[in-house]
């Protein structure tokens, strides 16, 4: 906490006025990293095509894939840090469950004629497909050869791959 006043230019016991310790601190700081990804998850690109009833889909996943792209740390905190492991802060599952439950209204919608447990195991399976997907791009685990399509190019394809599961 000292370090990072230090490097904001305030004084020491600054932050404590806000957060009493360290933890808090990275919850906050967590909590504001999933209110931006939702909006960028959420917003809609007027130059892609909306046509498609998956469109709502896809532009969350892809949305999804390049927060963390463009976020590396702040996905990082969010999903990997001392904050969801071993035990996940309650706030930040508060959070989670957000984007799950907007997947789950979303597949429910375009699903209808599958069982609750079909859905069930089709969203935990998109989920790790994209969150996968996510995770390795961030990682920079995926290296395109020279014939294939860079990371970048691959995530809507990808996105377009998993939502397959749905119909």
């Amino acid at each position: 906490m000292r370090k990072l006043a230090e490097e904001i230019g305030v004084s020491s016991a600054a932050p404590y006025h806000h957060f009493p310790d360290r933890r808090a601190l990275l919850i906050g700081v967590a909590l504001e990293g999933y209110r931006l990804m939702f909006i960028q998850a959420t917003t809609l690109d007027p130059a892609s095509p909306q046509d498609d009833e998956y469109s709502t889909l896809f532009h969350t996943f892809v949305g999804f894939i390049r927060f963390a792209r463009e976020n590396s740390n702040m996905f990082t905190l969010m999903y990997e840090s001392e904050l969801v492991r071993p035990v996940l802060a309650p706030e930040i599952a508060e959070a989670q469950t957000i984007g799950f439950k907007l997947i789950r209204r979303e597949v429910a919608r375009l699903a209808k004629h599958l069982t609750e447990e079909q859905r069930a195991v089709r969203i935990a399976t998109i989920w790790s497909a994209i969150f996968g997907f996510a995770l390795q791009s961030n990682r920079s685990m995926l290296r395109a050869h020279p014939l294939e399509p860079t990371p970048d190019d691959l995530a809507p394809e990808v996105v377009r791959q998993a939502l397959r599961l749905i119909a």
